[in-house]
């Protein structure tokens, strides 16, 4: 390529900085200067449980739902035969395997897309101690992208929450939340 005119000049130095004009942060420019408080993220209920049966919800797997733009990922848990298991009210009706294989399709996805962040409840439907999930997380090698609010275990105030650029440079891109059976709420 011949750079002999100022106009192919000016050409070749804007194709160099386009990138960072488009930079994106999950697929829009405008997402990057919101805080993660104040983004609406499409979400699969029971995303885990994909199939034609009547106790499944989802018709495509974690990936592909990812792939289509879903940001916010939920799925029940229950304690059996020793594991976490993401299972649909129960292992006997769905069982769509390990909390720690959930995780990591999620992982695996998260490397290959640098500039997404994805939202994860977890119901905690046995109401199994919190250090059975820690294992899961550190296991399946996401707890290395987990945003932990320096006010953990307290609230984090909603205006405190960081950008989605924030978020994308600190590599905590994954923002968990563990719920907990409406049993235990008495």
């Amino acid at each position: 390529m011949h750079l002999n005119t100022p106009l192919s000049l000016l050409t070749a130095a804007a194709a160099t900085l386009t990138p960072l004009a488009t930079a994106q942060c999950n697929g829009k420019t405008a997402y990057c200067d919101r805080s993660w408080s104040n983004i609406t993220a499409v979400g699969a209920h029971d995303s885990p449980f994909v199939g034609s049966s009547l106790s499944d919800n989802q018709d495509i797997n974690i990936t592909a739902q990812l792939e289509m733009g879903i940001r916010f990922l939920q799925g029940q848990t229950h304690h059996f035969l020793g594991e976490l298991m993401m299972c649909h009210t129960s292992c006997f009706l769905e069982d769509a395997g390990t909390l720690t294989n959930f995780l990591s399709e999620i992982k695996t996805w998260l490397d290959a897309n640098p500039k997404e962040v994805v939202t994860v409840l977890v119901t905690n439907g046995d109401n199994v101690g919190i250090g059975n999930f820690s294992a899961a997380f550190e296991s399946s090698g996401i707890d290395k992208y987990a945003y932990v609010p320096k006010t953990s275990p307290g609230v984090l105030p909603i205006g405190d929450w960081p950008t989605l650029q924030e978020l994308i440079d600190q590599g905590k891109r994954v923002v968990a939340f563990l719920g907990m059976s409406l049993s235990s709420l008495g």
